[in-house]
Order: structure tokens, then C-alpha cells, then sequence
């Protein structure tokens, strides 16, 4: 087993402890054997020493929110397009993913098992995936993605249809996902920004059809996450003693109440939509690719999410459990990610080192995960190096440029050291 040790930079562990200056990681195999300040910790006979003196070294980077796989934006080319030639195109999109510091990631729907277990062998270059297979939706709802053709076009073909009614239908829907090797439930309780026949603020999904999916999941000893971006609708998911809230933009002091109360986990996306705005003025071309109704509902939920701005400090001040997630998929962000932390910390009055510690040791908490998330003995080792200190300026870590190394489970994915 090779034998590699990190030495002389400054360690911010992903708890929110202070950094350790002068630190040393030493890592055999996948796996973290020792941690701590070069005084205290040896670097062993024989191993390789990798100097990252004058720079930060912390844990790789949680998405508890990604779309990894690949579609056409342009309806009419989508139908054309084989299913492998989509799967192939999605290895690219998990690749960059991976290669701008993000080395666990929780798939919100798109990536089915194979995808989980190609990255975990070795063939595909990604980061770590916890999949949801399929998100769950009411006939012409958020993932609906009936046309006014009068056709559904299968998003992703290798999955199963997403659509389900009733307590019966949403039931037999998770028990299907979950057979297929889901490692969460994703359900959608409110439109969204793509779909073509709802608006995003109007309630989906009864409260009893969330709950059968909670129930469902829970006897398997799974969570479920909903995607929820209008008040009413979060309303009704609360209700229903979810794991996470995706989005949750239109919170009130109510919503902040019920979570504080029940522990819900917030991943609230925040960079999606001003930088698909900004994205859509310096691009005409991939303006068009969008739906028609996008611009219109995202330009709204901008206006709006102003607004909210105070009341989210507010329930992160008060405690909420918030989780970094970004909503990257084929269309944006790819590659992206970090630029999350700018608004967690601009939006949500979070401190630099709240936000890393909401894509570390607590974004492994929201996902369940106790081996990754923090730079300790035993847990998996990885980690990036980056050129400066974020806790000075999040926004380094925006550029690829400062980021020296990126290491998944012990392996160096990139290495300019």
C-alpha cells in the first residue's frame, strides 16, 4: 500500500476548528492514516512528500445537488440524439465536475446505478455519486416533461418514467426506484424554472402522497429530498417530515419554525439563478437553447428572491441546517460549483469557513455519509490544495488556477504541486 504524506500547509479539517498551520496529512491508500501539525505527526520512512508549504489544504468539496448527466437543451436535437450518445456526453460533464474540487456528489436525478458504480471502479472519472435515479413528479408537473405536441419526451431513456398520482402510484414509484438501487428519494412539490406545463411557485403532490414516499423510503432506511421552490408547496413537504429541502427560496418564518423544529436540511441553490441571467446576456445562442418560459420565470424569482434575502439570514442565524448545493447540470455551473460559496456568504450572512463547513462535515451529514467530509484519520482521502487562503476570500476558490491539487479516495486527479 503507497504511502504519501502532505506537508507545511495551512488546515482548514472541515469542521470549523481553527486551520492548523504547518499541518501534515499522511495518507495510505484510499484513506487518511494521520493528521495533524507537522510537530506531531511523522512523516514515515519511504513515503512520498508532496510540499504544499504557503498553501490551504481542506476537505474536497460536497454537492449535495447536482444534475450529472447529459441532454440536449434544444428539444428537436434531443429527440434525435441516441441514449448512449447521452450517457458518453455525461462522463464529461462528472469529469469537470470532479476537476473543480467537487469529489462527492448527490445526483437529484438522471444518473441510474451504473453511472454510481462506473466512478466507484475506476472507468469513469467523477465524483463519488449518491443517486436518486429518477425525480418523482404528478402528471404534468415539475419533471413531466410532456409537450404541447401532445407527447412525453423520455429525458433520460435508460430510466424509468418519473410520473406518478395518488398514494398508490407514488408508493409503487419508490419501491421501484429504490429496487433499482437508489441511494435517496427525490420528489417534487412545486413546478420549476424548465418544466413546460406548471409555474414554479404552485403546490404539487398532495401531503399524503409525500408522505407514502417518506414512509417508503424510511422502511428501507433512505431519506427523501424534495425539490421545492413556491411556499405553498414547501409548506406541504414540511409537513411531511422530509430529509432536505432542495431550493426552498420562498421560505417564511413559518417554514424556518417547522425546520428548526424537525431538523430538515436546506440546500438552497442560490447561484442558479442569477448566473443563468447573467449567462443569458452574454450568450444570445444559448439563450435560445432555453425554453421559452425560462427567462420569464427566472427574471421573477430573482426579483423575488431579493426580497427573502433578510429572512434567510435570518433562519441561518437562528440555526437551519443548511447544505451546500449548487443544481449544476448539463445546462450550467459545470465545472462551476465553488462559485456557490460567494452566495452563501453574500445571501445567507454565512462567514467563509460556515460556508466550507456546509460543503464538509455537514454536507456528509446531510447525505449520510461518515467516511468523507472531514480531514481526519480513517475517513477517505479527499482533498484539495489550493493557492491562497479561502477563509481571507471564498472567492479563490472560483479560480481553477489556485487549485494545486484535487485528490479523490488517495488518488491525485489533478496535481500541479
Amino acid at each position: 500500500m503507497a504511502t504519501l504524506a502532505i506537508t507545511g500547509a495551512s488546515l482548514i479539517d472541515g469542521t470549523g476548528r481553527d486551520p492548523v498551520k504547518n499541518a501534515t496529512i499522511v495518507i495510505e491508500g484510499e484513506r487518511i492514516a494521520a493528521v495533524g501539525p507537522g510537530s506531531m505527526v511523522a512523516v514515515p520512512k519511504g513515503a512520498q512528500v508532496l510540499d504544499a508549504a504557503g498553501r490551504t489544504v481542506l476537505p474536497g468539496i460536497i454537492d449535495c445537488h447536482v444534475h450529472g448527466t447529459y441532454r440536449a437543451r434544444d428539444m428537436r436535437q434531443h429527440l434525435l440524439n441516441a441514449p448512449t450518445y447521452n450517457v458518453l456526453r455525461s462522463t464529461a460533464i462528472l469529469r469537470e465536475t470532479l476537476a473543480c474540487g467537487v469529489t462527492t456528489a448527490r445526483d437529484m436525478g438522471g444518473a441510474d446505478a451504473g453511472f454510481r458504480e462506473a466512478i466507484a471502479e475506476g472507468y469513469v472519472d467523477g465524483p463519488r455519486l449518491l443517486i436518486s435515479i429518477a425525480m418523482i413528479s404528478q402528471t404534468g408537473g415539475h419533471g413531466d416533461a410532456w409537450v404541447p405536441a401532445g407527447l412525453r419526451v423520455q429525458k433520460r431513456a435508460w430510466l424509468p418514467s418519473p410520473i406518478a398520482d395518488g398514494v398508490d402510484e407514488v408508493r409503487r414509484l419508490v419501491r421501484h426506484i429504490l429496487m433499482a438501487g437508489a441511494d435517496f428519494v427525490k420528489i417534487c412539490a412545486t413546478g420549476g424554472i424548465t418544466s413546460v406545463t406548471d409555474s414554479w411557485d404552485e403546490p404539487q403532490f398532495t401531503l399524503e402522497e409525500i408522505r407514502v414516499a417518506v414512509a417508503e423510503a424510511a422502511m428501507r432506511r433512505k431519506f427523501v429530498a424534495v425539490h421545492a421552490e413556491g411556499v405553498d408547496g414547501i409548506r406541504t413537504a414540511l409537513g411531511a417530515n422530509i430529509h432536505s429541502l432542495e431550493h426552498g427560496w420562498f421560505i417564511d418564518e413559518q417554514c424556518a419554525d417547522t425546520m428548526l423544529k424537525t431538523g430538515t436540511w436546506w440546500v438552497p441553490t442560490l447561484a442558479l439563478v442569477p448566473l443563468s441571467l447573467e449567462h443569458r446576456k452574454s450568450n444570445t445562442a444559448w439563450d435560445k437553447q432555453q425554453l421559452a418560459n425560462e427567462s420569464t420565470k427566472e427574471h421573477e424569482i430573482y426579483d423575488r428572491m431579493q426580497k427573502q434575502i433578510p429572512l434567510w439570514k435570518d433562519a441561518v442565524k437562528r440555526g437551519v441546517k443548511v447544505a451546500f448545493g449548487t443544481d449544476q447540470s448539463h445546462r450550467l455551473l459545470v465545472g462551476e460549483n465553488l462559485v456557490e460559496f460567494r452566495f452563501m456568504v453574500e445571501w445567507l450572512g454565512m462567514t467563509p469557513m460556515e460556508a466550507l463547513v456546509s460543503a464538509t462535515s455537514r454536507a456528509a451529514e446531510c447525505i449520510g455519509r461518515s467516511d468523507v467530509g472531514v480531514l481526519e484519520k480513517g475517513r477517505y482521502a479527499d482533498l484539495l490544495v489550493v493557492e491562497g487562503d479561502p477563509l481571507a476570500n471564498i472567492r479563490i476558490l472560483e479560480e481553477r488556477a489556485r487549485l494545486k491539487l484535487v485528490m479523490q479516495g488517495g488518488r491525485a486527479f489533478t496535481n500541479t504541486l
